[in-house]
């Protein structure tokens, strides 16, 4: 079983060079290793009660320095494509394996619930000597990747931007770090408000305790 998931993996390593690398010498180099990955499929499969555990860890190990020379020559365009890739890290996924606990805070009123805009109140929590220490934080960025439809493919809504800056004065009132991730192809194409140019929205929610 474990044998399995290394194969999966690599196959998804390779998926991934295939998408980020173009044409030239690096597409080539990604090609060759794919055609190596493609004959130890072919082992694997006709000869199933064999151990492969060599033939494994050597395309493991092929995958690893391709992948660094791949880093060493990336184009502009190749950094592009990682950017957009939809297996990139999302802020969801950052706040669920970077931080300890996390509350997701949201808006109050009909124009401040921007999805793409998320805020969260985050816990770093650390042993130091005899002491656990729990840090608080302010998390702040675009969401692009879970959900995207609902949240607008991470582009921010005004009142969405307002969300963000309300919550660092918060943080600064408080006292707490601020963490900011970007995640964003651009604003949403909206001009301001709708239909609140003449007054103050209420649009935050309370702190919560």
């Amino acid at each position: 079983m474990d044998s399995e998931k290394r194969i999966q993996a690599l196959r998804d390593r390779l998926a991934y060079a295939r998408d980020v690398v173009g044409e030239g010498q690096s597409g080539s180099n990604v090609a060759v290793l794919q055609a190596k990955f493609d004959e130890f499929l072919q082992k694997v499969q006709s000869a199933p009660q064999q151990d492969h555990k060599r033939d494994l860890r050597h395309m493991e190990s092929l995958c690893d320095f391709l992948e660094m020379k791949l880093d060493q020559s990336l184009t502009p365009m190749d950094r592009v494509r990682i950017v957009r890739h939809p297996q990139r890290i999302c802020l969801k996924d950052i706040l669920e394996n970077v931080y300890d606990n996390y509350s997701e805070i949201g808006g109050e009123g009909e124009f401040s619930i921007d999805p793409s805009m998320v805020i969260a109140r985050a816990y770093l929590t650390r042993r130091v000597g005899q002491k656990v220490i729990n840090q608080s934080v302010m998390v702040i960025g675009q969401e692009k990747g879970h959900g995207e439809e609902y949240r607008n493919g991470g582009s921010v809504k005004p009142w969405g931007n307002a969300k963000a800056l309300h919550y660092m004065k918060v943080a600064e009132t408080e006292n707490i770090p601020v963490h900011t991730f970007i995640f964003t192809p651009g604003s949403y194409p909206i001009e301001d408000y709708p239909a609140l140019h003449s007054r103050s929205p209420r649009i935050f929610m309370k702190w919560p305790t």
